[in-house]
């Protein structure tokens, strides 16, 4: 019975041993993906932005301005090994709420590398549109190098380059900066006054340019922090920028990066729990079942005393007459 015992033993702790192994490795990449349910909400603001006024015909100077990001999963239409994000951003002037811009987009990502997928109905503005490389967020133990990240304006993707490591709030973050050139992404028409022109009515060009600067844990692939340094003007028939219609530098906003601090850190929380302390715990177990294991299944068998009666001894003497 001892035996029997010890060999059942034995193959719960080989049991444990071999999870204990996987976990970290195969469990954990099938368990370690952007959830289907996440929802997030960015604000990035500036208190000097220039933008042009429509019903005014003007440019404004020193105006505060508020862009804000909401991201949410599209469970439904997600799969287990894609997330589908539809995200809203809109740009407003902060001192009457009025909106100045407002975008849409959806796509498909990766949910372990954030890397955009082909289909899903995939869209910018509601116009069908291929996105190639990261959106939104950075694959899971991002690295130090460069990676191609997808810019919604011009509808294409730039290189980010790593630039450093930083700490935000006492969390280590991965700098990545990203330059987009002068592009242009459409015409306006205006009063030809506005470009240098003497004709009533122009289509002038319209041009956009943005350094983007994000700051990402690199374990999450979250991102902390995000910059942009964007401009868009309108320029007149020789190519030379004439118009003004919105330049400012648009940073996260202090309660953005404290929401991306605390939710960083409860994923890292999960994420140690499966590739560290579980598989430290499981294994430590295996080793302890495997030694009782080997120890019952090994041990001989002794002789228990209380499970034989004594004999008494027959007596031979023969018995003397008195």
């Amino acid at each position: 019975m001892r035996r029997v015992v010890g060999a059942v033993v034995l193959a719960l702790g080989t049991f444990l041993v071999v999870a204990a192994i996987l976990l970290p490795t195969y469990v954990a990449s099938n368990l370690v993906k952007t959830p289907l349910d996440q929802y997030t909400v960015s604000v990035a603001t500036s208190d000097n932005a220039t933008v042009f006024d429509v019903p005014s015909l003007s440019v404004k100077p020193n105006v505060p301005v508020e862009a804000t990001r909401t991201v949410r999963a599209d469970p439904e239409k997600s799969t287990d090994g894609v997330v589908v994000f539809d995200e809203f951003l809109v740009l407003e002037d902060s001192r009457n709420n009025s909106q100045i811009t407002f975008s849409s987009d959806r796509v498909g990502l990766d949910r372990r590398t954030a890397e955009s997928q082909d289909g899903f109905d995939a869209a910018v503005d509601d116009q069908p549109t291929r996105h190639e490389g990261l959106v939104y967020k950075w694959p899971f133990n991002s690295e130090k190098k460069s990676y191609q990240y997808f810019d919604t304006t011009t509808r294409k993707a730039y290189e980010a380059k790593y630039v450093t490591t930083e700490k935000i709030n006492g969390l280590e973050t991965y700098k990545y900066q990203m330059e987009i050139p002068a592009t242009q992404i459409g015409e306006l028409d205006v009063p030809g006054d506005l470009v240098g022109s003497t004709e009533p009515d122009v289509n002038a060009p319209r041009f956009y340019s943005n350094t983007r600067t994000v700051w990402v844990e690199p374990k999450t692939g979250i991102i902390i922090k995000g910059q942009e340094k964007q401009n868009q003007t309108l320029r007149d028939a020789s190519g030379a920028d004439k118009l003004t219609l919105f330049s400012a530098t648009l940073t996260f906003d202090e309660q953005t990066v404290d929401e991306g601090v605390s939710l960083a850190k409860d994923t890292i929380s999960q994420i140690n729990l499966v590739t560290i302390i579980a598989p430290i715990v499981v294994g430590v177990l295996g080793v302890i079942l495997i030694v009782v294991g080997l120890f019952l299944a090994l041990r001989r068998g002794g002789t228990d005393k209380s499970s034989f009666r004594p004999v008494k001894p027959t007596d031979t003497r023969t018995p003397v007459n008195s």
